[in-house]
C-alpha cells in the first residue's frame, strides 16, 4: 500500500513539475483590448490624413404668406429667396436636400421631406366626398456664379386652381451637403 501511495505522489509531483515547466516557457501573444484599440486608432489617423470628409450647411428660409406670389403661366405660388451659400462645387458635386416644417415649433410640429404632397378634400353636410385635389409643395435650387444662387419654393394644386388660401407662412430648411 505503501508503494502506491508513493507512485501516485510521484506521478503527481512529476505532473506538476510538467505544468509548471510548460506554463512558464510559453509567452502571451495575444494582445489586451487596450492595445488592440490603440493600433486601430494609430491606422485610422494614418489613413484618413488626406480624406475630406463630409461638410454641410443648414440654411433655415420663413416664406412669410405675403411672399408668395401667383405664377399665371406655372399655375402655382412661387416664393423666391437668395442661396449664397451654394456654390458651384456643392451644385456640381454635393447635394442640396429640402424639408418642409408643419406644425407649432415644440407641441406638434413635424418635418416634412420636399417635396411634400397632400391630398385635400370636402364633404357634404351627409358626409359624401364632393371635392378632391392633391397639393404639392416643392422647390428648386438655381445655381448662378458669384454668390447669386437662389431657391424657389412652390405650392401647386393638382386641379391648378389659385386658391387664395394656399399662402401661408411656412419654415423651410436647406441643407447643403458636400
Amino acid at each position: 500500500m505503501k508503494r502506491n501511495i508513493t507512485k501516485i505522489f510521484f506521478a503527481s509531483a512529476l505532473f506538476v513539475s510538467i505544468l509548471v515547466g510548460s506554463y512558464s516557457c510559453t509567452t502571451d501573444d495575444t494582445l489586451s483590448e487596450f492595445e488592440v484599440r490603440r493600433m486601430i486608432e494609430e491606422a485610422l489617423r494614418e489613413n484618413n490624413q488626406n480624406l475630406e470628409f463630409t461638410q454641410w450647411e443648414i440654411v433655415n428660409i420663413q416664406a412669410k404668406q405675403s411672399d408668395w406670389q401667383w405664377n399665371d403661366q406655372e399655375r402655382r405660388y412661387e416664393a423666391i429667396y437668395s442661396l449664397p451659400e451654394l456654390t458651384e462645387f456643392i451644385y456640381e458635386n454635393g447635394a442640396v436636400l429640402g424639408y418642409l416644417f408643419l406644425g407649432q415649433q415644440g407641441v406638434d410640429e413635424v418635418q416634412k421631406i420636399l417635396p411634400y404632397v397632400y391630398t385635400h378634400y370636402a364633404t357634404d353636410t351627409e358626409g359624401n366626398i364632393t371635392e378632391i385635389f392633391t397639393e404639392t409643395i416643392s422647390y428648386d435650387v438655381m445655381y448662378q456664379s458669384g454668390g447669386n444662387s437662389d431657391v424657389a419654393f412652390f405650392i401647386q394644386a393638382s386641379d391648378v386652381y389659385e386658391d387664395p388660401t394656399a399662402p401661408q407662412t411656412y419654415n423651410f430648411r436647406i441643407v447643403l451637403i458636400w
